[in-house]
């Protein structure tokens, strides 16, 4: 998830990554925080690679490897994911495949637990 504290369509709020989820309904539920908090959150979805035939729900703990673009480390923050893995190795090496296939450098591995929040 994603939240900002400019309006949608304001090109000067930077969308930091403020939570990791597993599920829509978790999402909704921070969706309604933020908004409470004069903020606007946002969320993709994006299907955990390389989990074989899984069919359980991730769990709150469960560590999950992010594909990000954009800086990781600037203020403010405000990647884009690109891609949720399941192995850190799997993720590290789309990283890469990424910043060869676009030439760009900002690409970046980042590992969070399922139900990380970013303090607020």
């Amino acid at each position: 998830m994603y939240e900002r504290t400019s309006p949608p369509g304001d090109d000067a709020g930077a969308e930091p990554l403020i939570a990791v989820c597993a599920t829509e309904e978790a999402a909704k539920n921070l969706e309604r925080a933020s908004s409470a908090r004069g903020r606007y959150a946002s969320w993709e979805e994006h299907p955990l690679q390389g989990a074989g035939g899984r069919t359980a729900l991730l769990v709150d703990g469960e560590v999950v490897h992010l594909v990000l673009l954009g800086d990781v480390d600037a203020e403010p923050r405000d990647p884009i994911a690109v891609a949720v893995h399941a192995d850190r190795h799997v993720a590290q090496q789309r990283t890469t495949e990424e910043s060869h296939r676009t030439g760009d450098s900002e690409y970046h591995t980042v590992s969070l637990p399922v139900g990380w929040r970013a303090e607020t």
